[in-house]
């Protein structure tokens, strides 16, 4: 059963699908989307409609403790995140006959997972994956989940983190001024992640790395240069380590973590490669240009 939240979710952070808007005697194309760590079907729903429209259908589920902030996460472990995915590639299923597997961020490894035991998969999407920790300094999170329930990432000293948090909160209120003392005081409290939650984010990326390395399906990996969410040089070793030779890897210098969003100026260039990705391996060749 899809997981049903007992917070409140935005209608916009729902999960969605996207039925493709033509046919095919051929058969029916999927993508099953997985949205990444502190995100939500938000990101990736513009771009599944545009796939919509060229013939792709697209799923995408609410991964437990998703959709509204961060403290939601509390009590929720990546073997919620794996089953809430391996649920989802059943739906997906009852919808298409051919496979696709798209990723944000931590959706990658989930979409990795997927890969390795369903060998019918055509081939993964990596947007901005994750690989290692986006900061070193979380690794102490190991140590303090016994001692510590709340990690407050709008206090940490590194730039980027600061960066991510002002970005997830204006996802969440656009209109939001957060240069506004006011504001500015409430920000770590509505930022706050819980250490469990971390750990299990940073264990999902270990468990990535054991992952890849026998991903030999087809891949296409985007990834930004303004990224706060994601180690520089990390995308670069997960691509490395691939061991298919059916892999390409595109590298935007000026984009940041959800370069598939529209306000990123590149994501119809994004948006357009993913396509050609799956269009180019489909057996069924239902998708139109």
């Amino acid at each position: 059963m899809p997981f049903q939240p007992d917070y409140p979710v935005p209608e916009d952070r729902l999960p969605y699908t996207e039925i493709a808007q033509s046919s095919s005697a051929n058969g029916r194309v999927g993508i099953l989307m997985l949205h990444g760590f502190m995100g939500s079907p938000l990101s990736s729903h513009p771009m599944a409609r545009y796939l919509a429209q060229h013939g792709i259908t697209v799923h995408c589920p609410l991964l437990p403790g998703h959709g509204h902030w961060p403290d939601k996460l509390k009590g929720y472990t990546r073997q919620d995140w794996i089953a809430a995915a391996e649920e989802s590639l059943i739906h997906i299923r009852t919808l298409c006959d051919e496979v696709f597997l798209m990723g944000h961020s931590m959706g990658t490894v989930l979409g990795a997972h997927l890969a390795l035991q369903n060998q019918d998969v055509r081939g993964l999407v990596m947007l901005t994956p994750l690989y290692d920790s986006p900061d070193n300094r979380l690794a102490v999170m190991k140590l303090l989940r016994p001692f510590m329930t709340w990690f407050y990432p709008a206090k940490m000293p590194s730039r980027s983190m600061r960066r991510l948090v002002r970005e997830r909160v204006q996802d969440f209120y656009p209109d939001l001024d957060l240069d506004d003392p006011d504001v500015q005081k409430r920000i770590p409290e509505m930022t706050r992640l819980p250490v469990a939650a971390v750990v299990e984010m940073l264990k999902m990326a270990e468990y990535g790395r054991t992952l890849f390395p026998q991903l030999a399906i087809p891949t296409i990996t985007f990834h930004g240069g303004h990224d706060p969410a994601v180690k520089p040089g990390s995308v670069e070793q997960l691509h490395a380590v691939l061991p298919g030779t059916d892999k390409k890897i595109k590298f935007f210098p000026e984009s940041g973590h959800e370069l598939m969003r529209p306000f990123d100026p590149v994501h119809e260039i994004v948006w357009k490669m993913a396509f050609d990705f799956v269009y180019e391996r489909s057996a069924l060749r239902q998708p139109t240009a």
